[in-house]
């Protein structure tokens, strides 16, 4: 029957979208600060099963590329509680509760970005080991020896699993002489888009500030630099972010700094989230071509195939008013110049259609 076919059809066109659009995946990575170093409260090891990690670091008894409740450590396992921690809850609180976030982390304190540069990082750690500085080693090790190469195996994940939304990206603190650091952003920003096959223009990088009343305030014009050279870049401001004093140095937040920072990413995310929402289709579409006329599809329950066979008919009662059907969901048009009748839905701001074959039995 052309009914069975047009169910099966339509069956495929959602089966065929296997990752889940309702799982939002960020990418995170930086040194100390994206890492997080505000002191693990009992409150923070509290968990909800829409705030989740994607697992970057071999560490706690969770395996790499797995998904798990999210806390603390978030990335390696050094990690204590920073923007991501706050990032996520601050979403999952302003999101529909269909929504489930998940971070990746992929963090090194006092690391340069040449690091996650996929052209340096081999020499940049070799040259490391050459001067004995390798108390970071161990973390490294924990991403697989390679942080590039990490993010790239979380974001193939990520794209299996659900949908990319964004990177999350604070570094720059060990860079505070390097002239070209904002290029240097742009080039890893843009290696990630190219290895994951990410459109740019719906894979926005927030980059945040560094403490404006730590050592490294005044470089934060580098950081808007490197904001503003990425087309879909985003400056995350760090003003009235306390920062920690410690003993030989202040560029940490304090935790109060983490929590207003990590909700200022959220904050952002969920304007542009916002943005990405498709404007509401304006055009008549709640029409089916039938024969020589136009029929309301508010008023009719099955569209005929051709102006003779009246039992050669479609169901269409499972999607019940095609006007009402969401724009991510499956719905029935008919193409005029094709003369053809198609399945179309949306998926990630991309629009795909199939055409409803079948016969009369």
């Amino acid at each position: 029957m052309f009914g069975k076919s047009l169910f099966l059809t339509t069956a495929l066109c959602v089966a065929a979208l296997a990752q889940d659009p309702n799982l939002h995946i960020y990418l995170a990575y930086g040194q100390s600060n994206m890492s997080g170093q505000a002191t693990v409260t009992d409150a923070d090891r509290q968990t909800n099963p829409r705030f989740q990690v994607l697992r970057a670091g071999n560490h706690s008894g969770q395996t790499v590329g797995e998904f798990y409740p999210a806390a603390p450590p978030m990335g390696h396992s050094g990690s204590k509680v920073g923007i991501v921690d706050f990032f996520g809850r601050k979403m999952i609180k302003e999101l529909p509760d269909s929504i489930t976030v998940a971070v990746a982390n992929v963090a090194i304190g006092g690391q340069s970005i040449d690091l996650f540069d996929k052209d340096r990082n081999a020499a940049y750690v070799q040259n490391a080991k050459n001067k004995n500085d390798t108390w970071w080693i161990q973390y490294l090790n924990e991403y697989g020896g390679d942080v590039h190469k990490r993010i790239v195996e979380m974001g193939k994940i990520a794209k299996q699993k659900g949908v990319i939304k964004g990177f999350l990206f604070h570094q720059g603190e060990a860079d505070y002489q390097m002239n070209d650091w904002p290029k240097r952003v742009k080039k890893v920003y843009d290696q990630f888009i190219e290895e994951l096959e990410l459109d740019p223009e719906k894979t926005p990088i927030l980059i945040g500030e560094l403490a404006p009343t730590g050592d490294l305030g005044w470089r934060n014009d580098a950081v808007k630099q490197a904001a503003d050279l990425i087309p879909n870049g985003h400056l995350i401001s760090a003003q009235g972010c306390p920062a920690l004093k410690e003993a030989s140095y202040t560029l940490h937040f304090t935790r109060e700094g983490y929590q207003t920072f990590g909700e200022r990413y959220a904050e952002k995310m969920l304007e542009l989230l916002k943005a990405q929402e498709p404007e509401p289709d304006t055009t008549s579409k709640d029409t089916v071509k039938t024969d020589s006329t136009l029929q309301d599809s508010s008023k009719i329950d099955s569209v005929k195939t051709d102006s003779t066979a009246q039992d050669s008919t479609i169901a269409i009662r499972s999607m019940p008013r095609l006007q009402a059907v969401e724009s991510n969901q499956p719905k029935l048009y008919y193409d005029k110049k094709e003369q053809a009748l198609f399945v179309r839905f949306k998926k990630n701001g991309r629009e795909f259609r199939y055409r409803v074959t079948g016969s009369k039995n």
